[in-house]
């Protein structure tokens, strides 16, 4: 069985966060003291920062998302306006959700091979399966394992192993793909499983870790 990551393995989720961002600071530039790309690092910045935090359990879902708005807009303005300026920012992001060029046409191909297919995801359960059916590529996984449903998050390996359990098939003959090393790679790895690092960005190599830099290369590794 071969599993996926979804954001910036399947959905180009980087850019989709940043268009998001410059149409957010577009609406609200008055109230926030910095120009365009400043916004930017700062969105991106916040966005991992809290983000982890709530991997961690430190927050909710919801709890990360208003602490981030506080930042941008100051600890003064209430819960409801935080989430009501999120919601904002929601829309922009949502309008700009895309897959990779790469992603629908090996995902045909492996279906047409016979092969089963899955997602493991870090992220909220609801919002992750509204991006498989928004960019269209729900239909080609028949088991999706989220972080929030299962309580556990990458790179903890008991969410592989859960994951395997799930789909009823043991670790040895299960493939990992995903954008980060450490997270996806190298604890799916950890899992049992064949982990491989989709490294878009061909930031730097790493000789220990099977690494491809689109997936149209998945066919010259997985038989």
């Amino acid at each position: 069985m071969i599993f996926f990551d979804i954001d910036s393995t399947l959905l180009d989720h980087e850019q989709a966060e940043e268009l998001g961002a410059i149409e957010f600071f577009e609406e609200n530039k008055e109230d926030i003291k910095c120009n365009t790309n400043e916004f930017v690092a700062l969105w991106h910045h916040l966005s991992d920062t809290y983000f982890e935090k709530y991997l961690e359990k430190e927050l909710s879902f919801l709890e990360q998302r208003r602490m981030r708005m506080k930042e941008l807009l100051g600890s003064h303005i209430s819960n409801d306006l935080a989430d009501e300026k999120f919601n904002e920012y929601i829309t922009y992001y949502k309008k700009n959700w895309k897959v990779f060029e790469d992603v629908i046409p090996s995902l045909e191909q492996m279906k047409k091979q016979g092969k089963r297919l899955g997602i493991i995801s870090n992220g909220d359960e609801n919002q992750q399966m509204e991006k498989l059916e928004t960019i269209k590529i729900r239909k080609y996984f028949d088991c999706i394992v989220t972080s929030s449903k299962v309580g556990i998050s990458k790179p903890n390996i008991t969410i592989f192993i859960e994951a395997c359990n799930l789909a009823k098939v043991k670790a040895e003959e299960c493939y990992y793909i995903g954008d980060r090393v450490e997270t996806d790679a190298i604890a799916s790895t950890q899992a049992g499983m064949r982990g491989i690092w989709l490294n878009r960005k061909n930031t730097m190599t790493r000789s220990e870790i099977v690494t491809i830099h689109s997936l149209h290369e998945l066919a010259t590794i997985i038989k």
